[in-house]
């Protein structure tokens, strides 16, 4: 394939119209005349290499807003110099199949009907023109009148525009046409010279260029204004890092939540600033892996706001690459849930409040009326019994349905409403829900609390305490567990739950992580801010742990 350097020129389409000498010249003799005419040649080459090198000097400094604006500088000065009528810049699309027309300059400002052509098929508009461009070869047309009927086409719309001769040349980058210039006189035929069309060719890989240019930096300007756009108009927080962690971007929705303008954190870590302790560790941990080839995750989390507020933020974290492979940047995406956090919250605690009120009536009310029915029916009993009646044994057995109905009662009036948790801690309440669960089904369900394991307030306990009765509750019901152990110890500077049973496990771990019970025992972990984590160890089993900071 030709390059750009390898561009040929059909300068000899036609021949050379043979122009009259001047009087004074022909006064002269033939030596003479023809110095004179290779000096005024010599010359003109000179001024044109010096007007060609002059237009590229400008368009390597000239900014992008301004290459149209150069382009038509540029022909104006070329048009001029060569004695031309009319200028123009055709651009090729669609794999050079369509053409329009982009830039014109006309002698005497008067429109070329060239202009007109846009959004048209190459081959229907200049097909005899277009196969030879196509092959990079320049066109010299001496006298439009004199073309062979193989460019008829070309012809007859050259014609129509009033041209009489025309110069073709090919715009090409990297081998591949983008496009072609046009220089047409209509008044006169004019012979260009070959150094003519050569020293126009740069022209042509000049206005190239300058197109590339400016097209590249108007998409990336466009991408640009785009990218900013989202970031700034967005309200979701983006952080962008570098990858050591620092930041380097930081759009208005990060200042607004965080109460940091970007040039006060600039450079800065987010762990260092704004997201402190266990969160801070986690984030950096994340930002750690994703550098070196982890997936992106996502994680709720918290930060602290430069007033000392704290915020709770669903954080997206994902790896941008540069053209190695090479992680650049980590970009942070959070959304502010703070106030959705704590409408759930609300939300959660009036039904755990309506689940204790219910609790309550049941082992207050409904406990109190059937213990008062349990104390008629063994009078009852007892009075049959010594009048020797055999309805006794009947009014025996109702006792006992109702015994078991008062400890059923008893047993449902503790899970709605653990009255042993508000009174003797959590660690008693669990040791109370083990020994309950270990009567009513028949296994062996038992707790071991670590010394020290006080839990003083009073949400964090009641959400740890239905975090363990709904992991009971799954190890029962879909585990078949024969064996549970609910566990509470300290971790460090946490509070951890586990609960470990010997069940069948799951079967499916992707669609049972979404299931409705672990994703309430989820929340209500991260309600409290915590973590809610599930494993499967090897064998039998599932282990639910939950880390409380």
């Amino acid at each position: 394939m030709a390059t750009d350097r390898d561009i040929r020129y059909s300068h000899a389409v036609l021949p050379a119209r043979v122009l009259e000498d001047s009087e004074a010249e022909r006064e002269m003799g033939p030596v003479t005349r023809k110095i004179k005419q290779a000096e005024s040649a010599l010359q003109q080459r000179v001024d044109f290499e010096a007007l060609v090198s002059r237009i590229a000097s400008t368009f390597v400094t000239l900014h992008s807003e301004h290459v149209n604006w150069g382009i038509s500088e540029a022909l104006r000065l070329i048009g001029e110099f060569v004695g031309a009528d009319h200028a123009h810049v055709f651009r090729l699309y669609d794999k050079t199949r369509l053409v329009d027309h982009t830039h014109h300059w006309s002698s005497n400002n008067v429109p070329s009907r060239l202009c007109s052509i846009q959004g048209r098929v190459m081959d229907e508009v200049f097909p005899w023109a277009a196969h030879r461009l196509r092959r990079l070869d320049g066109i010299a047309i001496y006298s439009v009148s004199e073309l062979d009927m193989e460019a008829a086409v070309d012809q007859a719309v050259l014609r129509r525009a009033g041209v009489k001769s025309v110069i073709f040349l090919p715009m090409a980058i990297g081998g591949e046409l983008v496009g072609f210039l046009g220089f047409d006189s209509m008044n006169q035929e004019i012979r260009w010279t070959q150094d003519a069309i050569a020293l126009l060719n740069i022209m042509g890989t000049l206005i190239a260029d300058a197109l590339r240019r400016k097209e590249s930096e108007d998409a990336l300007r466009k991408e640009v204004s785009f990218t900013s756009g989202l970031l700034n108009g967005s309200g979701t927080i983006f952080i962008v890092l570098d990858a050591a962690g620092r930041i380097v971007r930081f759009n208005p929705a990060a200042e607004d939540v965080t109460g940091y303008t970007f040039a006060n954190i600039y450079g800065q870590t987010p762990w260092a600033t704004f997201v402190p302790g266990e969160d801070g560790l986690l984030l950096e941990r994340a930002v750690h892996r994703l550098v070196n080839g982890a997936p992106p995750m996502q994680r709720e989390g918290s930060l602290v706001t430069k007033r000392g507020q704290r915020r709770v933020i669903s954080w997206s974290k994902t790896a941008l690459l540069d053209t190695d492979g090479a992680v650049e940047y980590v970009v942070l995406s959070g959304l502010d849930v703070t106030e959705t956090k704590r409408l759930e919250a609300e939300v959660l605690n009036i039904a755990e409040r309506e689940q204790s009120r219910l609790g309550h009536d049941l082992h207050d009310g409904l406990g109190q009326h059937l213990t008062g029915i349990e104390f008629m029916a063994q009078v009852l009993q007892q009075t049959l019994e010594r009048a020797e009646r055999p309805e006794a044994r009947d009014a025996e057995e109702i006792t006992t349905l109702i015994r078991q109905a008062i400890s059923q009662t008893r047993d449902l009036a503790r899970g709605l409403s653990p009255v042993v948790l508000q009174s003797k801690g959590l660690a008693v309440a669990l040791e109370d829900l083990a020994a309950s669960v270990a009567k009513r089904h028949g296994i062996q369900c038992t707790c071991e609390v670590a010394p020290g394991c006080e839990v003083k307030r009073t949400d964090v306990a009641i959400h740890l305490y239905r975090i363990a009765q709904e992991a009971i509750n799954n190890a029962l019901k879909h585990g078949k567990a024969k064996t549970i152990l609910v566990s509470l110890k300290p971790d460090g500077q946490a509070l951890e739950l586990r609960v470990d049973d010997d069940g069948r496990g799951l079967v499916d771990s992707a669609a049972a992580s979404k299931g409705m019970g672990l994703r309430v025992m989820a929340y209500r972990a991260g309600i409290i801010g915590g973590s809610l984590e599930l494993v499967q160890p090897s064998g039998r089993g599932v282990r639910i742990v939950c880390r409380v900071g």
